[in-house]
C-alpha cells in the first residue's frame, strides 16, 4: 500500500458533479484544483432540478454541514407525492409512477433546487483553487501524476485528472476517444424557460402543479413540462443566517417551462439568435397549446422573453469496462443521458462521493490509487449505465408510460 497522505487532484470542469467532487475532497482534507471554460455562472444551462435521496444524500456526504443546511434550506418546499406525474391539456391526472431512489422521508426531504443557487453553494470557499476560463484541453499521464494543459497553454499538475467537464468532455475524448456523443431530440423538451409566479397565475393553477415535475400531452402531440420552484427560505436569507461568508443571488418563485412548437417551427442555432427568436417561439408554443386549460396557456403566455433557450440534448453509449488509471470521469463526461427520469444530476452527485469514498481510502493507506479509481468506476458502471438505457425510451418510462399510451391512441386514431 501507499504512505498515507493527502491527494492533490485537478477537476476538468466547474459543474455540479465537479465542484461536488471538489468540495469533498477539501472536507476529507485532500486540496483541488478545479479549471472551469464559463468566465462567470451567468451561461444558460436551466433552471429547476429535481433531486431524490441519491442526490441529496451524496450532498450530505460533500458538503460541510452548514453548506449541506444552506443546500436543505433553499430547496424547493415539501410536496405531497414523490411522483412522476403526467397529466392531459386540462390539467388532469393521466398517470403516474415513483420516483426512482431510496426512501426520501424525513422533515426535510429532497425536492429541488434551483441550479444557480446549488452552483453557487458548491462554488463556495474555493478561492484560489477555482479557475475560471481555463479549461483543461488534454493531459499527459506518467508514473507520479498526472499533467493537465489548459487553453491557454499553461499547464497543471496533479496526482489525480478528474474529466467533469460535460457530455461533449476534453478529457473523456482522449481518455475513451470510442465513445461518441449521439445527438439527439425529445418531442416536446428542448426549448426552456421560466415563468415567475404572480399571484394572478398562482390563482389559475390548479393544485396538482405544486407536485413536482409534471408532464402535460394532448391527443394532437403536444407536450408541455412544469416545474415551479417555491423555496423554503429565501436565498440570500438564508445564507446570512447559515454561512454568512457565502453570497447567494436571490430567487424569487417561478415555474421552468419546455413546450412544444407548432409544426413547422424551426429552432435556429444559439449564434444565430436575435431579439425576434425568443418571441417567436414563444408565441409557437402557444399555438402548440391552442384549446389547452388556461393556467397552461398563461404559464407560456408568462416565460420571460431574457430566460429563453435551447438545449441540444445528447447522450453517451455506455462505454465497456476500461483500463484505470490517474484519470478518471464523473457525471455528463462519464454517463451524459437524457432529461427522461430527471436523474442526471442525483447520478452526477452520486458519482463525486463514490470518488471522494475511494481516494479517501488512498489518503488512508488502505488502497493504491489506480486500484481505488477503478473501484469507483465499476460502482459508477454499475448504478449509471442501467439508469442510462432506461432514459432513452422516454415515453415509456415516464408517468407510468401515459405518454407511451397517449401516442398510442394518436396513432390509431
Amino acid at each position: 500500500m501507499t504512505d498515507p497522505r493527502p491527494l492533490h487532484v485537478l477537476i476538468a470542469g466547474g459543474g455540479l458533479a465537479g465542484l461536488a467532487t471538489a468540495q469533498g475532497l477539501l472536507k476529507s482534507g485532500h486540496t483541488v484544483e478545479v479549471f472551469e471554460r464559463d468566465a462567470d455562472l451567468d451561461r444558460k444551462q436551466g433552471y429547476y432540478l429535481h433531486f431524490n435521496a441519491i442526490g441529496g444524500e451524496a450532498l450530505r456526504r460533500c458538503l460541510p454541514d452548514d453548506l449541506f443546511a444552506l443546500y436543505q434550506q433553499t430547496s424547493r418546499q415539501n410536496y405531497d407525492r414523490h411522483q412522476s406525474i403526467v397529466l392531459d391539456d386540462q390539467l388532469n391526472e393521466l398517470s403516474s409512477r415513483e420516483h426512482m431512489g431510496p426512501p426520501n422521508d424525513g422533515p426535510v426531504p429532497h425536492t429541488g433546487v434551483h441550479r444557480r443557487t446549488l452552483r453557487q453553494v458548491l462554488s463556495a470557499r474555493l478561492g484560489p483553487a477555482m479557475h475560471t476560463g481555463s479549461p483543461v484541453v488534454s493531459f499527459v499521464e506518467d508514473a507520479d501524476g498526472v499533467t493537465a494543459t489548459l487553453a491557454d497553454g499553461s499547464t497543471a499538475r496533479g496526482d489525480v485528472l478528474v474529466g467533469a467537464d460535460g457530455i461533449r468532455s476534453a478529457v473523456r475524448t482522449q481518455l475513451l476517444p470510442q465513445v461518441p456523443v449521439i445527438p439527439t431530440g425529445i418531442r416536446g423538451i428542448g426549448v426552456y424557460g421560466r415563468t415567475p409566479i404572480t399571484p394572478e397565475l398562482d390563482a389559475l393553477m390548479p393544485d396538482i402543479l405544486d407536485q413536482g415535475v409534471l408532464m402535460a400531452v394532448d391527443r394532437k402531440g403536444s407536450r408541455l413540462l412544469i416545474a415551479n420552484f417555491r423555496p423554503r427560505r429565501a436565498a440570500d436569507e438564508a445564507a446570512a443566517d447559515l454561512a454568512p461568508d457565502v453570497v447567494l443571488d436571490p430567487v424569487a418563485g417561478y415555474i421552468m417551462v419546455s413546450c412544444s412548437l407548432s409544426e413547422g417551427t424551426v429552432v435556429p442555432p444559439v449564434a444565430e439568435w436575435t431579439d425576434q427568436t425568443a418571441v417567436d417561439l414563444r408565441e409557437s408554443m402557444l399555438a402548440a397549446l391552442e384549446g389547452w386549460h388556461p393556467a397552461a396557456r398563461a404559464i407560456v403566455a408568462g416565460v420571460e422573453l431574457e430566460s429563453m433557450f435551447a438545449i441540444p440534448f445528447g447522450f453517451l453509449e455506455p462505454a465497456d469496462d476500461w483500463a484505470s488509471s490517474r484519470v478518471t470521469i464523473v457525471g455528463d463526461a462519464a454517463h451524459g443521458m437524457l432529461p427522461t427520469l430527471g436523474m442526471g444530476a442525483n447520478l452526477a452527485l452520486n458519482d463525486a462521493a463514490l470518488l471522494v469514498d475511494q481516494l479517501d481510502r488512498v489518503a488512508r493507506g488502505e488502497a493504491e490509487l489506480v486500484e481505488a479509481i477503478g473501484t469507483y468506476e465499476e460502482q459508477m458502471r454499475e448504478i449509471t449505465y442501467p439508469i442510462l438505457r432506461m432514459t432513452l425510451d422516454h415515453d415509456k418510462n415516464f408517468g407510468g408510460g401515459a405518454l407511451e399510451e397517449a401516442s398510442g391512441d394518436r396513432h390509431a386514431g
